[in-house]
């Protein structure tokens, strides 16, 4: 029964100790929502936790010029079924952690900044402008849907430093002794206080006598005082390595605050395959209201038009309790959710 508060007075010993030498957070993000999902077959009430985590974070000054920089980040179901919690789809049946999520060790200086671990894929573009990211919703359930990985193993990933605004980022994951199984990301950036755009270009390595899976994708936002609109376009190559198998995918939102703590959202997806009834839209309505600067609470409400030789998920990306409807099905889902995030500096 004092097993826990002796083992955190003894974390806040060590902390203390290393305090001057490693700048270190805890951090990590709580999402749980209870979801009406209709799979145009039957309508069931679930319980999700949705791409929850719990991660650690920090730095260590080498020298004038140059940083070690660590992060150690897990998926965490907190509903504690397993398999499905929007984090990659680990068996962890009845198990706190799931999978892992970004996580790497890395210098950083004035070249930018070289990381080792397991790094973002096609998220490093699918949530430049995605207005119902880890929601019933999220543009990824199209996007993703080809088989662009959100992650990816066993990467180096080199980020430029920022100048006036842009950036650059390189990612390669390795063969590892399977042949033209290698995979590179390109991802170029510009911000500014009013616009973000964003340009990337992904080769998915298929294997031996299969064509890369290859993606280019666009994407811009803009922001107001009290509203922003914004989009993407996603044209791939060559999906799962089979050749001449394209698809093009488009999305469009807008939010709008309609007071300090209340901002009401709409966004609009579609994904246009080049086989005979394959494309399929997604429609995404919601309303989020901000308790206090790290907790939200929101209601959403979305909407998937399958034609008849693919069934994309409306509750597929970032989402636990994925339901995947039948071919030409129109899923559906009404979501209340809760969110709470914290970043909590222990060294300082």
């Amino acid at each position: 029964m004092y097993k826990t508060p002796f083992m955190a007075l003894f974390i806040g010993s060590v902390l203390s100790q290393t305090a001057l030498a490693i700048d270190l957070n805890v951090y990590g993000v709580g999402h749980v929502s209870m979801d009406s999902i209709d799979d145009d077959q039957d309508s069931t009430i679930y319980l999700a936790s949705n791409s929850s985590r719990l991660g650690v974070k920090g730095q260590h000054q080498l020298d004038d010029d140059l940083i070690v920089i660590f992060q150690y980040e897990s998926g965490v179901d907190l509903t504690g079924q397993g398999e499905n919690d929007g984090n990659g789809g680990a068996d962890s049946r009845g198990e706190l952690f799931t999978k892992t999520r970004p996580s790497f060790v890395g210098l950083s200086g004035r070249f930018g900044k070289v990381l080792i671990g397991h790094m973002p894929a096609l998220d490093q573009w699918a949530n430049d402008y995605n207005l119902f990211a880890d929601q019933v919703g999220d543009l990824g359930n199209l996007w993703e849907g080809s088989g662009v990985p959100g992650r990816i193993d066993d990467t180096i990933h080199y980020a430029t430093p920022n100048i006036n605004g842009f950036n650059a980022a390189i990612t390669y994951m390795p063969e590892e002794g399977v042949n033209e199984s290698d995979s590179l990301i390109f991802k170029a950036d510009y911000a500014n206080p009013r616009l973000k755009t964003g340009l990337a270009y992904a080769s998915i390595g298929q294997g031996a006598s299969t064509d890369e899976h290859t993606a280019v994708a666009i994407t811009v936002g803009y922001y107001f005082d009290h509203f922003s609109v914004g989009g993407g376009y996603q044209t791939e190559s060559d999906v799962a390595g089979i050749t001449g198998r394209d698809r093009d995918s488009f999305t469009l939102g807008g939010s709008i605050k309609l007071s300090d703590k209340t901002t009401f959202k709409v966004q609009y997806a579609m994904t246009d395959g080049n086989g005979v009834d394959s494309d399929a839209k997604l429609f995404a309505i919601g309303l989020d209201y901000a308790l206090y600067e790290n907790t939200l609470i929101y209601a959403a409400y979305s909407q998937v038009s399958n034609d008849d030789n693919v069934n994309f998920s409306v509750n597929g990306k970032g989402h636990g309790d994925k339901v995947v409807p039948l071919l030409g099905g129109d899923p559906s889902a009404l979501s209340l959710g809760i969110v709470f995030k914290f970043d909590v500096n222990v060294t300082k």
